[in-house]
């Protein structure tokens, strides 16, 4: 049978080669490089010590903020032991009541028991009786039989215009002779002194202290003998100490015949031992007017 195949000419000789090494190089023989991706390294481990912080908190996840202190007065008190219970009572700041002796001295209205007021005074005032108490247990008093702490009225004098307001009652008219210091739970009318012993002192009486016009700590003191001296060296010795910012004794007016008025003023800081008197410790003097509007 006769070969169907021609001789290549020279022409397309080239090009049968050049596709022969094409083939070659696909199939058999060595093939280029590959091209290849380098695969991400790992993210580093973290280390054992490393810790993760927690995100801030947010606003309103903060806690809430402490309660408020107590007042000051009220956190003293009960540093010392005192057992009160705050109150509400016209014309008084931290108005608080007391029923227990005070620094181991009993205040009260009734002379006859020894059961402790129950009216209601500034929590400053209490802290000043703290200190009252002091002088009147180194004199061997162990009870004070009082005329009352609390009434809101004007001053002067008390009388059937010039009463005790209520909560209720319409604001008094004062006038240019201003509201007692009653009406602010700072001050006390002392009548009744009762000793460790048992005696009982009354101020109104002449044999326990004898009213004078000469001055009340000064010549009048020392005339004094036997209870009224006690009791004029009591009252001197707590102006020399300055517990009180007015004293007001027999001595000053007839309208206080009958007791001491001791305060500390409406803001409850004594000023001074000069107070309502023409000598030097600040306890009255012979007859004045009453102590008002000041």
């Amino acid at each position: 049978m006769r070969s169907s195949s021609r001789p290549l000419s020279a022409a397309t000789l080239p090009l049968v080669l050049a596709l022969s090494l094409g083939v070659a190089s696909a199939c058999g023989g060595e093939s280029p490089a590959p091209i290849t991706t380098e695969p991400p390294a790992p993210a580093p481990a973290p280390s054992p010590s490393a810790t993760t912080e927690p995100p801030p908190p947010e606003e309103d996840a903060a806690p809430p903020p402490p309660p408020a202190p107590a007042l000051p007065c009220l956190e003293d008190l009960t540093k010392r032991g005192l057992p009160f219970a705050k109150a509400t009572a016209r014309g008084l700041v931290d108005a608080v009541t007391v029923p227990a002796p005070i620094n181991g001295i009993i205040f009260t209205t009734d002379a006859a028991s020894d059961k402790p007021t129950t009216q209601p005074m500034a929590c400053e005032f209490v802290r000043t009786l703290w200190a009252f108490a002091d002088v009147l247990k180194a004199k061997g008093v162990r009870k004070v039989g009082t005329l009352g702490s609390y009434c809101y009225r004007c001053c002067c004098a008390w009388s059937e215009t010039n009463f005790c307001r209520g909560p209720s009652d319409p604001e008094p008219n004062c006038g240019t002779n201003g509201y007692s210091n009653h009406s602010f739970g700072r001050a006390v009318d002392v009548r009744y002194l009762t000793m460790d012993d048992g005696r009982v002192f009354d101020i109104n009486k002449d044999a326990d202290f004898k009213a004078t016009s000469g001055g009340t700590c000064t010549g009048a003191r020392a005339s004094q003998v036997g209870t009224s001296k006690l009791l004029y060296d009591l009252v001197c010795e707590v102006a020399e100490k300055k517990i009180f910012s007015t004293i007001l004794t027999p001595n000053y007016n007839s309208d206080h015949r009958n007791h001491w008025h001791m305060d500390t003023g409406q803001s409850g800081t004594p000023k001074g031992t000069t107070v309502r008197s023409l000598e030097p410790l600040g306890v009255d003097v012979g007859e004045h007017p009453d102590a008002c509007g000041e």
